[in-house]
């Protein structure tokens, strides 16, 4: 019987030399590690996974050729050991031999073809050697066989971009937030598409706007509160730099972008480096206060409808403020919320008193009739009515 226990008694304490090791890993104590995980291969049943845990932890501590024997001890207890293959394959890739990673890499593909990091780690290195063909293979095999994984999602964009298809890029790039908001690259990836697009738009507006000639191009782009504004002109077509910021002025005030408080304007020859224009310029620099049309203010918030005129007093108080403090699209938004809820108190105000006098006259027209104060007369009784007053027999006398 001792001789049956001696073995059980083995694997049992092996089995726990492997978990206490896995469980010191996890605590970030690989050092502490490496000295237990020898001690489980004795008596464990799958020593392969002792020898790719040992090569993990070497891995971690940078002593790369002790974590190679230790790949290379798995797979040669267990050929079909994916996780031996995988990591091989990636310790191969992170020091260059990539030829032997593409092979580790393969040879794990063909005992199981669904495995979705191989594929991933895979694509990444054909994405680097510039292969984004092979790389948009594996990354879709990738997120076929593992649709959660956020990763695959963010570097097929990356392909996607790299085959000149920005919007399957971009879809993407929204995947990969979606299945992992802390993806600042793909964050980043989309601000700049949104920022790239806004710009375009802003362009293709100034030029349209402008009416400046077809030959010449308008480049606008978004920087904090300004805007970066480049007319380039051919040879031989002019340009009136000195009316062309005062145009571009009365524009940005009509479009009221939101946070842009001045532009840059740079004016150059086409194909050509030397700037013959360059200035900057405040966007609100001269613009009057918009008006606060304090009569109208006072007479619709005491006189004609004050629900709607006292809104229109608080704004009245908070546009010279705003124009005051440089901010002068809110105060031109406050002069025009103004101008409307006084006029939507005028308008208020004309239908009650139209409702009104409608109702009067209604009543004086239609009306009940008042009752008269005259006593009612009794109508003469007919001749030979049931209801006329009986004539009497004369009464004769005895006596």
């Amino acid at each position: 019987m001792g001789r049956h226990f001696t073995p059980w008694l083995r694997r049992q304490q092996a089995r726990y030399r492997y978990r206490q090791a896995l469980t010191l890993i996890r605590q970030g104590s690989v050092e502490a590690a490496l000295g237990v995980l020898p001690q489980a291969l004795d008596g464990y049943p799958y020593p392969a996974d002792i020898h790719i845990e040992l090569g993990k932890a070497h891995w971690q501590m940078e002593n790369t050729a002790a974590a190679l024997e230790h790949f290379s001890a798995a797979i040669a207890l267990d050929p079909t050991s994916i996780r031996a293959y995988g990591n091989r394959g990636l310790l191969y890739c992170h020091q260059g031999q990539n030829d032997l990673a593409l092979a580790d890499w393969q040879r794990a593909l063909e005992h199981q073809p669904g495995h979705a990091l191989i594929h991933y780690n895979r694509g990444l290195l054909y994405f680097r050697q510039q292969n984004y063909e092979l790389a948009l293979a594996d990354f879709d095999a990738a997120i076929a066989a593992n649709p959660n994984l956020a990763e695959a999602y963010l570097h097929r964009g990356h392909t996607h971009e790299q085959l000149d298809q920005p919007d399957a890029a971009a879809q993407d790039w929204e995947l990969a937030l979606c299945n992992d908001l802390n993806l600042d690259q793909a964050r980043l990836k989309l601000h700049h598409r949104y920022q790239a697009h806004r710009d375009r738009v802003l362009s293709h507006r100034l030029q349209a706007e402008l009416g400046l000639r077809q030959q010449i191009t308008v480049v606008a782009q978004y920087q904090d509160d300004s805007l970066r504004i480049q007319v380039h002109r051919p040879v031989g077509v002019g340009i009136n730099y000195f009316t062309l910021p005062d145009q571009i002025r009365a524009l940005m005030i009509k479009w009221q972008l939101e946070d842009v408080q001045g532009f840059e304007l740079t004016g150059q020859v086409q194909d050509q480096p030397v700037v013959e224009w360059r200035g900057s310029y405040k966007l609100f620099q001269g613009q009057p206060c918009p008006p606060a049309r304090w009569h109208r203010v006072l007479l619709t918030a005491f006189v004609i409808f004050p629900p709607l005129g006292i809104p229109a007093l608080a704004c009245a108080m908070n546009l010279r403020q705003a124009y005051q403090r440089g901010d002068y699209l809110a105060a031109l938004r406050a002069s025009k919320a103004i101008q409307g809820l006084c006029r939507a108190g005028g308008i208020a105000s004309l239908t009650l008193v139209t409702l009104l006098v409608g109702y009067w006259g209604y009543q004086r027209l239609y009306g009940e009739p008042e009752a008269s104060a005259a006593p009612a007369q009794l109508a003469p009784a007919e001749v030979g009515s049931a209801q006329s007053t009986p004539v009497r027999k004369p009464v004769p006398v005895d006596n």
